[in-house]
């Protein structure tokens, strides 16, 4: 495997409505929503926190929380072209995986290996796994377009069961909307390509490869493959939420750092990463060096010392607390210090309702002496830059964050 991280990402359980996220290593839907989950131009793309409705149809009792869910679209070798709302935004992966329920108007056949069997991948996230073939599309986001790129068909339609060797490693499975709560997960995080596991499949066995494919074709981030200049990272902004909740937020992913006017990174605390995309976290004079900005989780995942239920893990104080924290880079190159707090709230105090679906306070309680993961609620009212691994920038090579304000 390579040295990129493990892949990292969500998988739900519900407390209350609310989507869990397991984050550690390892349907429906097919049109653009009329809500505002709905591309911009250029190198724009929204982003939106909301309910979203392909699950509301499957179960009005799930609440989407703090998902911040994008459109994509995908075209095929004779150029027809799908736009798929509601798409996972995961800076904690690295790639496009769609359902392959929500696949209805392009031809994607699976990508063969050297045997001429069919390219399939399990990629292991944080309580389960997606299973699918590999397949090349041209991918859309905003006004930015890929070349033909490899990305993972989930579930697609053909490939045998996923076998042991991916299902031991966790057995959900999480090919469907009723668990990925979306239509599929854009990874765009700090490296380039994903370190899945691949196999070479016939229509009733898989074998996995001894060593990876390669490297065109593997699932890759996409916009490390855009056909303008604006490949070399991404900058993710989300406006403040008050603590009570908000009913949606709506940002941006602007692709490309320090390429035009609007990706600047200018005055931005640098945080270099190391060769896994990790930093430091400084909680209470402990520190963790495992950690990562992922805003594919839904929720913060930390040892903390705060009150937690100890049957859900939920975070449960009895009134909200503030935590100071410090961010630090381990890369190699010049790091700031990004002084920070994180707050914390019991989620029985909270409205969770599809009426209030963003927040940034809510977390889960992990034993890890090494990792804090800052899911999507650190993300609420900052702009954090990305840049590559191995791609250069205004702020040093990649992979590092750049946090503002």
């Amino acid at each position: 495997m390579n040295s990129s991280p493990c892949i990292r990402s969500f998988l739900y359980t519900t407390l209350l409505g609310l989507p869990l996220l397991l984050a550690a290593c390892g349907g429906g839907g097919g049109s653009t929503s009329s809500t505002s989950s709905a591309t911009t131009t250029g190198n724009q793309l929204a982003i939106t926190v909301e309910q979203n409705p392909d699950v509301t149809a499957i179960d009005p009792t799930l609440v989407t929380t703090d998902v911040p869910y994008a459109t994509v679209t995908v075209c095929d070798a004779s150029n027809n072209c799908q736009t798929i709302s509601h798409v996972t935004v995961d800076t904690g992966s690295y790639g496009l995986r769609l359902l392959q329920s929500a696949l209805s108007s392009v031809n994607l056949p699976l990508d063969t290996t050297s045997s001429g069997q069919d390219l399939a991948e399990c990629a292991v996230f944080g309580s389960g796994y997606t299973w699918g073939g590999v397949a090349h599309a041209v991918v859309k986001l905003a006004g930015e377009t890929t070349s033909s790129i490899p990305i993972e068909i989930i579930d697609a339609t053909g490939l045998p069961s996923a076998p042991s060797a991916c299902t031991s490693k966790d057995p959900t499975d999480a090919g469907s909307v009723s668990v990925l709560h979306s239509n599929g997960i854009l990874g765009i995080g700090p490296m380039v390509a994903d370190n899945g596991a691949y196999f070479s499949c016939s229509s009733s066995t898989c074998t996995q490869l001894s060593s990876e494919p390669a490297a065109s074709a593997m699932v890759s981030n996409p916009v490390a493959f855009f056909t303008s200049s604006d490949t070399n990272g991404i900058v993710f902004q989300l406006p403040a939420v008050p603590a009570s909740g908000a009913a949606t937020a709506s940002g941006t992913v602007t692709f490309g750092v320090g390429t035009q006017t609007d990706n600047s990174i200018s005055g931005y605390t640098v945080l270099p990463l190391d060769s896994l995309g990790h930093l430091t976290v400084q909680v209470g004079g402990t520190s963790y060096a495992a950690s990562y900005l992922d805003s594919g989780s839904s929720l913060y995942v930390a040892p903390f010392n705060v009150s937690y239920n100890s049957s859900t893990d939920y975070f449960s104080p009895s009134s909200a607390q503030q935590l100071p924290i410090v961010l630090t880079g381990n890369g190699t190159g010049s790091s700031g210090s990004y002084s920070s707090s994180v707050e914390l709230a019991s989620p029985t105090s909270l409205n969770l309702s599809p009426n209030l679906v963003a927040f940034n306070d809510i977390g889960i309680y992990s034993p890890s002496t090494t990792t804090v993961d800052l899911g999507l609620p650190f993300f609420f009212g900052k702009t954090i830059a990305y840049v590559f691994n191995g791609m250069s920038s205004s702020a040093g090579t990649g992979p590092l964050n750049a946090i503002a304000p």
